[in-house]
């Protein structure tokens, strides 16, 4: 039994028991609050409906549908739920594909006419040609269309799509954008496919419901409504989590749902917890209560500062681990790596202080200075494609040994492409000494290191098939190769560009902080994490000021005309989003809680932030307070 089942329950558990139970199913939304426990709830309900009702499915070869955001979450889950066979647990890319990998002329049409919509736009745009067009624009778009036209002539030969990362249609791949794309455009098209949806899986239950595609609630939610109560749809999430721009946020209630609230917090000290109510109280107005009892709570303590926002972050971030090292009931802030409670775990919005620190602010500029955002979040998320082969195959054969080491083989047989072939009489001793002697140059290339040394490395892991590439990463390399036909964008050419001319030495120092092996931290990668002490960095400088503001939360710097708007149309503003990620950031401490405020105003910021949390912090801290 996993350890989430034996904890005991809540209000929102016994009212969604009773739910799970009704004669006739019923769709819901769980809002659970930071430390409520979201997935102990997700994972009684999985169980509860297993035990409960899982003769019937297994009868009618049904099973309970659960979608998760990471391969990591889904997996602790099914652990939890025993590896149950009537529990089927996946990412939304993986259940979404499954549900359409069947219908694959279906899946031939929508790629068909991509394409062409594509073709069109380019003509479109060529038609709208002025004097003042760029040579190279004409260039590139010509050669875009051709490698269009190109495409559409291959899918005849395509016999079945499969799904990779990227896409490449010529070669029947499809990639992820095109799935999370297609298959709500399906569901929503086609009565056959939702009817089929429903058939399999009566329980549909979503984790991390804020962050999923609006496109995929719509979807599913038309899945449900057809069924008419022979679907139950939960949504599992808290839009006041919600860190991924693409996602729904809030699940609006369709007629006939039911909405169930946990505000327990199980995490925070009641020093931390008022403020993470503060911070809420401006939303929507959920009020958390701690789930600790009186035996196990504790005050914890909060430490706010105001500091000049100058060139001296780094040092005056420093002084202030020192002085709660020495002020607080904590011990030390400072530590080489957050482990148990040693040191402090630092969450920051803007990373270029921390790329900085860490050395990688080459790598973060190739990733943010350019137009691609996609690329700019992927990379704060730490999945961006360009940089999975280090991770899956150039950092491992690196870190061997030597290239005869058996798990340099290994990686490369399990990721690399070296051994693939179309021929029935491949000479594998040929090609395992052909592996060597590339990853052997390889090697040489990253321990030189230097300017350049990441387009070197990916030149040759491409070239010489030590990587299975993305399709995108692979036209780079070789424009003429397997995935000539793939049409790179500029915004995405650009930041190639810029990756590929950074130094190989810096990735290793990225991939630390982005896999939480680091103090600092992002706030996608401490998800549903806690700490014993949190220090929270707030600080517009080098931020997306369009996105996000403290200064405009706490009401030091005046709200724009279009922020103004926003708020007056209803739209999501600066505000919302800025409150959000303050809140995911304060409430993963634990014990204690320190919030860093770098102004240009350090005086105009104590006032605003005194009236902005509206409650006795004690005295906000200021620079003559580290050196006194």
């Amino acid at each position: 039994m996993g350890s989430r089942l034996s904890v005991q329950d809540t209000l929102a558990d016994i009212q969604l028991r009773k739910l799970l139970d009704a004669e006739q199913l019923k769709c819901f939304v769980m809002v659970a609050g930071a430390g409520s426990g979201k997935t102990t709830s997700l994972v009684k309900a999985l169980d509860h409906v297993k035990i409960k009702h899982g003769a019937r499915l297994e009868s009618r070869t049904q099973q309970i549908a659960c979608i998760t955001y990471t391969e990591v979450a889904a997996k602790e889950i099914h652990a939890d739920v025993e590896h149950s066979p009537l529990v089927e647990v996946s990412t939304i890319h993986s259940f979404l594909w499954s549900l359409v990998q069947p219908f694959q002329r279906d899946i031939a049409h929508w790629v068909r006419g991509r394409v062409e919509a594509s073709i069109r736009g380019l003509r479109e745009k060529q038609a709208g040609y002025s004097s003042r067009t760029q040579k190279k624009t004409v260039a590139k778009d010509a050669l875009d269309l051709e490698k269009l036209e190109t495409q559409l002539r291959s899918l005849a030969d395509v016999g079945r799509y499969r799904y990779g990362t990227g896409s490449d249609y010529a070669q029947g791949i499809l990639g992820h954008e095109d799935v999370v794309t297609l298959v709500p455009e399906l569901l929503i098209e086609s009565k056959l496919l939702r009817r089929i949806v429903a058939n399999k899986y009566p329980y549909i239950f979503v984790d991390e419901s804020q962050d999923t595609f609006p496109n995929v609630v719509e979807a599913l939610k038309r899945v449900a409504a057809q069924a008419r109560g022979a679907v139950c749809l939960g949504f599992f999430g808290d839009p006041m989590q919600q860190i991924y721009q693409r996602g729904v946020g809030v699940i609006e209630l369709e007629p006939e749902w039911t909405r169930i609230e946990k505000p327990e917090n199980f995490r925070s000290s009641s020093a931390v917890l008022r403020v993470i109510n503060q911070v809420r109280s401006e939303a929507d107005g959920l009020v958390q209560v701690s789930g600790r009892s009186a035996e196990e709570n504790i005050e914890g303590e909060c430490f706010f500062f105001v500091l000049p926002a100058d060139d001296r972050r780094s040092e005056r971030l420093e002084q202030v681990r020192v002085w709660l090292g020495k002020h607080s009931n904590a011990g030390s802030w400072i530590a080489d790596s957050v482990d148990g409670d040693g040191g402090a775990k630092i969450l920051m919005i803007v990373h270029r202080m921390v790329a900085k620190d860490m050395g990688f602010e080459q790598l973060y500029a190739a990733f943010h200075d350019g137009p691609s955002r996609s690329l700019q979040s992927a990379f704060d998320e730490g999945n961006a494609w360009p940089l999975q082969p280090f991770e899956e195959v150039i950092n491992p054969v690196c870190a061997a040994e030597s290239v005869d080491s058996p798990s340099v083989i290994a990686v490369l047989r399990e990721r690399g492409n070296v051994f693939r072939s179309d021929a029935l009489d491949i000479d594998v001793r040929k090609s395992l000494a052909l592996a060597r002697d590339s990853a052997e140059r390889l090697r040489k290339i990253v321990k030189q290191g230097g300017p350049g040394s990441v387009g070197a490395v990916l030149d040759l892991a491409v070239r010489e098939r030590l990587i299975e590439p993305d399709p995108r990463l692979s036209v780079y390399f070789e424009p003429g190769g397997e995935h000539s036909s793939v049409v790179l964008s500029p915004e995405t050419r650009e930041v190639l560009d810029a990756f590929s001319a950074c130094d190989v030495s810096q990735i290793p120092a990225y991939l630390k902080y982005v896999r939480q092996q680091s103090p600092y931290s992002t706030q996608h990668g401490t998800k549903g994490a806690e700490f014993s002490k949190v220090v929270v960095v707030l600080d517009d400088k080098d931020g997306r000021y369009s996105l996000y503001s403290y200064e405009k939360l706490f009401g030091i710097k005046q709200l724009s005309e279009v922020d103004e708007r926003n708020l007056a149309t209803g739209k999501e503003s600066v505000l919302e989003r800025t409150r959000r990620l303050l809140y995911v950031c304060v409430s993963r401490a634990r014990e204690s809680l320190a919030v860093v405020v770098f102004s240009s105003d350090v005086t105009a910021a104590v006032a605003a932030i005194e009236e902005a949390m509206k409650f006795s912090l004690g005295r906000i801290r200021t620079e003559a307070d580290l050196v006194s």
